[in-house]
């Protein structure tokens, strides 16, 4: 699963914890929903809700939008140096990172749980290999 890798890293959260000895990496925590960390769709003001789907710069959860976690994404991503990196986090990291390595849209990205997306490429130029 992660032959050849020269680090493998994970998000801080204990569900990112599945390979011991992975380093904790702050950059891969996932997106914070605020107040609505916990709650279903359900009970969240649907045009709270409708804000946030359609505006990557709100936040009205109090959280982190979405523009927030691109950036900070795209930030940690730039930072990457030479070799391979195995990742272990969030469907909405994963999601933040095929979008701002391929240009795509956030809301037309689908990650599902244990989803996985390999992303090669050197110097901001990602190539995204499906799996």
């Amino acid at each position: 699963m992660v032959t050849g890798a020269t680090r493998i890293v994970r998000g801080p959260e204990a569900r990112c914890d599945l390979l011991p000895g992975a380093e904790i990496v702050p950059e891969l925590r996932d997106l914070d929903m605020g107040s609505w960390t916990g709650r279903s769709l359900a009970g969240i003001e649907p045009a709270e809700l409708g804000r946030w789907v359609g505006d990557a710069a709100a936040a009205p959860h109090g959280g982190e939008s979405v523009e927030e976690l691109l950036a900070r994404i795209a930030g940690w991503l730039g930072r990457l140096d030479r070799g391979p990196v195995f990742a272990v986090t969030h469907p909405a990291v994963v999601r933040a990172a095929v979008c701002v390595a391929t240009g795509a849209d956030y809301r037309r990205v689908d990650v599902p749980p244990l989803g996985r997306a390999s992303l090669t490429g050197t110097g901001g130029r990602w190539n995204l290999r499906l799996q």
